[in-house]
């Protein structure tokens, strides 16, 4: 097993999407990305379609894009510059399918991408479709793995990422909810994570949107970076876009938690891909 890193910074930034200007939100990813090389980041995660945009089948349509956008490859070379890999949503438009994707930027490109799991009922409205390959990533000697929102509902993700090897789970999120259902979401999502990062030894990190519009929807935020044990190293507070972060190195050493020697790995994958179908079957998903 390769020897953790020493210290490694990494950061969930929470804070506004514009729906109907992406350009906007291409710029202030551009300055998050600055921000988080000045906060000593290797890693910085923005929220879930932060580039482009949620909440219907026009905006999605509208603004999907491709993982070869040249603003997207600029965002590249800025990370680059600066040291830092950047984990950036978006809606992709990869053929006749649009995915709700997170594009991993490392090394001055689009060096890898997540695409959610299990969208929800409105996002198949909206024009998502799903993707099951849930792939794990390395960069800066740690492995790491992505879940999108309504993805966290979900253990079998968190476990089959945990199985291949990932330490770090990002959770990008795109949470605007009315205010009589706020505080429900709000503790069931938290309660989520804390879950998964304690039950398979994960430092989890969630960042989200922080919204208060005209629409009778809250973005509350509450990005956070949790420990193994499901403790916060990290949060960002309700209704305030910030970066917060997080040394998570000390966390990333082997422990028993962590051990799959003793598993049949090819059973192992098998039960996970069997569950993910049935996931994607079941007519009604909470």
């Amino acid at each position: 097993m390769p020897k953790p890193p020493s210290k490694l910074v990494i950061g969930v930034w929470q804070g506004p999407c514009d729906d109907a200007h992406p350009d906007a939100n291409f710029a202030a990813a551009a300055d998050v990305i600055q921000r988080a090389s000045s906060a000593g980041c290797a890693f910085v995660c923005l929220p879930e379609t932060f580039l482009t945009g949620y909440g219907s089948r026009r905006i999605v349509e509208g603004n999907a894009i491709t993982l070869r956008d040249p603003r997207l490859l600029d965002l590249a070379r800025r990370a680059a510059d600066r040291r830092v890999v950047a984990l950036l949503g978006l809606a992709e438009r990869r053929g006749r399918r649009i995915l709700n994707s997170q594009a991993i930027l490392d090394g001055g490109k689009v060096a890898g991408v997540y695409c959610k799991t299990i969208p929800t009922g409105p996002e198949f409205e909206m024009g998502f479709a799903s993707d099951d390959e849930l792939p794990v990533f390395r960069a800066r000697g740690v492995c790491f793995g992505i879940q999108i929102c309504h993805d966290s509902s979900f253990p079998e993700i968190a476990s089959t990422l945990s199985w291949k090897g990932a330490q770090v789970l990002f959770s990008p999120h795109y949470n605007k909810i009315s205010r009589g259902q706020m505080d429900e979401h709000r503790l069931r999502v938290r309660c989520n994570h804390i879950g998964i990062a304690a039950h398979f030894a994960l430092v989890v990190a969630r960042s989200n949107i922080v919204w208060q519009g005209g629409d009778g929807l809250l973005g509350y935020g509450d990005s956070a970076i949790f420990s193994p044990l499901g403790t916060p190293l990290a949060e960002a507070g309700l209704f305030t876009e910030t970066l917060a972060v997080a040394d998570v190195a000390p966390y990333l050493k082997p422990c028993q938690w962590r051990r799959r020697e003793e598993l049949r790995p090819a059973l192992i994958h098998a039960w996970h891909r069997a569950a993910l179908r049935a996931l994607k079957k079941s007519p009604k998903r909470p």
